[in-house]
């Protein structure tokens, strides 16, 4: 478990001369120019960090530490020093940087942050971010990175070298997202910068220089978002990836064909077991009109709406720009239209037709976490929560029975709705 950093360990910016410590861990940023955010202290024993910063700033003659990819090895050099440390980390050490892994530490820790690469990247292109959503895909799992990249409107990613913008362009593409503008900056702060533009088909096909900061933009949105009176109201509002301040709306407010839609007390019970939420991926398969598809958009997750009718994956698109939220959508019949698509966290099946249990073991083998399946008749209950055991997963099943309220003279009578059994696999 990283250890978190503890505001009693950090020094003031300001700290200089006698009162720093002696054993002192200045954490200095690097710009994307490749400025010091302040100069190394002339006390220290060792200066660590990238080859690329040892190599431009280390005073020579000092015992240097380079950071690669062994950070319990270069936390317990850091140790091991005998008097003050500096370290060199580019941008802003606090934000996706070492600063939490230097908290493990037993030192006082004095922060010089500088801008960080986002910052940079934006700055590049001369775009405002604060309301832009931020994730690193750099070592870490990838799918809150394709989640968000689906979900915002302006997305900075950081990528790796098995995570780069090429195989995120190419997963947006697979989802289904529709255009979006990607701007790769490569090597930020360097002789051979570079900062280019692209579509998502050419960014698939390209390689790109490391270090790089991927931005993903949905230029429709972003539009629309400048143009609605509340942009200019609220300027310095930050970016809030749970936008939702309610779901399980009426059907009313979604376009639909002949009633086909997901029930609001259906949908709400669904997206409950579903989970959505900022990172998150799910998919729906058999999204119909895409009533949950948004709804779970709306509460901050990546969606890949699938369906083999045209027409309901329109309406299902349709009702995304009304909301002002971001979906993929493939046209397609699951189980085979699910084979390119990167690995849910959570699954939505409405009902599955003939090839329900294909759908169930291909979900069960590559979902995270969740899935739920709704089915209209009891008889297929049991195979689906067999099939899901037969996975390993953890099945239970729900009756939904919902009855609306309606005049009848001069009282009241309850008129029922179409029944629904939620079949819900957790995995152990």
């Amino acid at each position: 478990m990283e250890a978190a950093v503890t505001c009693p360990t950090a020094l003031p910016a300001s700290a200089s001369g006698d009162d720093r410590s002696p054993f002192t861990v200045t954490v200095i940023g690097v710009d994307p120019s490749g400025h010091l955010a302040r100069p190394i202290p002339a006390d220290v024993l060792a200066v660590a960090g990238g080859k690329r910063h040892l190599e431009a700033h280390s005073p020579a003659g000092i015992a240097t530490i380079p950071i690669a990819g062994n950070l319990d090895a270069v936390i317990e050099a850091i140790s091991a020093v005998p008097g003050p440390v500096a370290v060199l980390a580019s941008g802003d050490p606090g934000w996706f940087g070492i600063l939490r892994r230097l908290g493990e530490i037993d030192r006082p820790i004095e922060i010089h942050p500088a801008a960080s690469s986002v910052a940079g990247a934006f700055a590049r292109i001369g775009l405002t971010w604060e309301d832009a959503l931020v994730v690193s895909a750099h070592g870490r799992d990838p799918r809150p990175a394709f989640a968000t990249a689906l979900h915002g409107a302006k997305v900075a990613i950081l990528t790796d070298d098995r995570t780069t913008p090429a195989v995120i362009a190419q997963a947006l593409l697979d989802s289904g997202c529709g255009p979006r503008r990607v701007v790769v900056a490569e090597r930020l702060g360097h002789r051979d910068e570079a900062v280019t533009s692209y579509d998502l088909t050419e960014a698939a096909k390209r390689s790109f220089a490391d270090p790089n900061v991927m931005l993903v933009l949905d230029e429709t949105r972003n539009m629309n978002a400048e143009a609605a009176p509340s942009a200019a109201a609220s300027p310095t509002a930050l970016a809030h990836t749970r936008a939702a301040t309610q779901w399980g709306r009426p059907v009313e407010d979604f376009e639909h064909r002949d009633g086909q839609i997901t029930k609001p007390a259906v949908r709400a019970a669904a997206l409950a077991a579903l989970g959505p939420g900022p990172g998150r991926l799910l998919w729906d398969i058999g999204c119909g009109s895409g009533s949950a598809a948004v709804e779970a958009a709306a509460l901050g997750a990546g969606v890949i709406a699938l369906d083999r009718d045209a027409a309901q994956l329109e309406r299902a698109r349709a009702n995304a720009a009304a909301f002002g939220v971001g979906i993929g959508t493939v046209h397609g019949a699951a189980p085979d239209a699910l084979a390119k698509l990167p690995d849910p966290d959570a699954v939505l099946i409405g009902g599955g037709g003939p090839d329900l249990e294909p759908i169930i073991d291909l979900a069960a083998s590559r979902c995270r976490d969740r899935i739920v399946i709704a089915l209209a008749t009891i008889e297929r209950v049991a195979p689906a929560m067999r099939r899901l055991e037969a996975a390993g997963w953890r099945a239970t099943a729900q009756l939904i029975e919902v009855s609306d309220l309606v005049p009848l003279g001069d009282g009241h009578r309850l008129a029922p709705r179409n029944p629904v059994l939620l079949v819900q696999g957790e995995h152990p």
